[in-house]
Formats: structure tokens, C-alpha cells, sequence
């Protein structure tokens, strides 16, 4: 077995698991220090940016950058452990896991970039569809698009190509698990059914990662010590 690729999964997944508890306490601490935006039109955005701390945002943007970096190389890693025909579960994992790294990396890239640059120079126009935090933009679709089908089938068929020992099963499950919430969270985009979104992409797909994340982590260690 592939020792090179053991030893990056396990460390790709501390690394997972650290953005992912990171991404966490940025989220926690923008609700604490700013007031709830909701999107109405874009004046009232430029005015919420500028008068809030935007700083916490712009890292937790940057950690789903790495994240999705991570995920990647964890999924390749997976290929090194899969048995026999379960490889080319591992081998779709990975292209859907580069669609789902592309999309999400050219809207957070635009977003602590781009949008930052124009609205700190005051040339807005025609900014709206490239927001994040307007809902019906098209980089929110884009972010969508990468965290909801891509990532959801990456997760569905890495978890297929898992399954042998316990704590592939727990994997296995949690991968799974992901999948399907991510899919009801593009259903539910779909049909703006905002508050099923937010629990499928941030305490569901929370939870599941995590789980997944971490357990990965020891199955890599696990297996580099036999």
C-alpha cells in the first residue's frame, strides 16, 4: 500500500478537521459581532460591509478554500485503501471532488477578491450577481452548484468505496449520510426553501463531515501502524 498516500490522507484530514472546527468559531463570531444580514438589494449590502467587521468572513472563506483542497487529496487517498472493483467508486469520487473543489474556489476566490477590491473603490455596478450573499446571484449559484451535487456525489461514491471494517462502515455512513443531505439542500435552493438549506449545509453536513473527517483520520493512522 501506497505509504506516500496514507500519510497525506491522514494528514489532509487533520487538516479537514481543523479548518472545519475553525470555519466554525469565525461563524460563531460573526453572529456575535455582527448583526444578521439578509439580503434586500445591493446598497444596503455595500452599507452592511462597510460598517461590520468583514474580517471573520474573508478567513472563514479562505478555510473552505483549504477544506475543499483537503477533501480532494483525502478522496485520492481513499483509492489507495479501496478493494478491488470499489477503486472506480474512489476514481468518481475524485473527479466529482475537483468539480466540487473548482466551483466553490472560483466563488470564495471572487468574493475575497474581486467583490472586496470593487466595493473598496466604490465601482459597484452590475455587482449584484456576483455577491454570495445575494441569494438568487450567479456566484451563489455557483457555490451551490459545488457544495450541493458535486459534493454530494464525491461524498456518496467515496462512501461506496468504503465498507470493509467498522470503522470503514462508520465512514462509509457518514459519507453517505452527507450525500443525501446535500441533495435535499439543492432541492430545497431550488424550491427557496431557505431554512432546510441552512440545516442541511451547516449542522447537517456539519455533523456528517466531521464524523467522516475524523474517523478517516484514524482509519489512515490504523493502517500505517499495521
Amino acid at each position: 500500500m501506497n505509504s506516500i498516500a496514507l500519510k497525506t490522507g491522514y494528514w489532509a484530514s487533520v487538516i479537514g478537521i481543523a479548518t472545519f472546527v475553525m470555519y466554525t468559531f469565525c461563524f460563531v463570531v460573526i453572529l456575535l459581532v455582527n448583526p444578521v444580514f439578509i439580503w434586500t438589494n445591493l446598497d444596503n449590502y455595500i452599507m452592511s460591509v462597510q460598517t461590520t467587521n468583514q474580517v471573520f468572513k474573508h478567513i472563514a472563506m479562505v478555510l473552505m478554500i483549504v477544506y475543499g483542497v483537503s477533501f480532494v487529496i483525502q478522496v485520492c487517498s481513499i483509492e489507495e485503501i479501496a478493494v478491488g472493483t470499489k477503486k472506480y467508486y474512489a476514481k468518481l469520487a475524485e473527479l466529482f471532488g475537483i468539480g466540487f473543489l473548482t466551483l466553490i474556489c472560483i466563488n470564495y476566490f471572487v468574493q475575497i477578491s474581486t467583490v472586496r477590491m470593487q466595493i473598496a473603490i466604490g465601482q459597484t455596478n452590475g455587482l449584484e450577481q456576483f455577491i454570495q450573499a445575494n441569494p438568487i446571484s450567479v456566484m451563489a449559484a455557483i457555490n451551490m452548484l459545488g457544495w450541493t451535487i458535486f459534493f454530494g456525489l464525491s461524498c456518496i461514491f467515496a462512501g461506496l468505496a468504503l465498507g470493509g471494517t467498522k470503522l470503514e462502515q462508520v465512514i462509509k455512513y457518514a459519507f453517505l449520510s452527507n450525500g443525501i443531505m446535500m441533495f435535499l439542500a439543492v432541492t430545497a435552493y431550488l424550491l427557496d426553501k431557505s431554512v432546510v438549506v441552512f440545516l442541511c449545509m451547516n449542522l447537517g453536513m456539519g455533523a456528517a463531515i466531521l464524523i467522516a473527517t475524523i474517523s478517516l483520520c484514524n482509519l489512515f493512522k490504523k493502517i500505517r501502524s499495521c
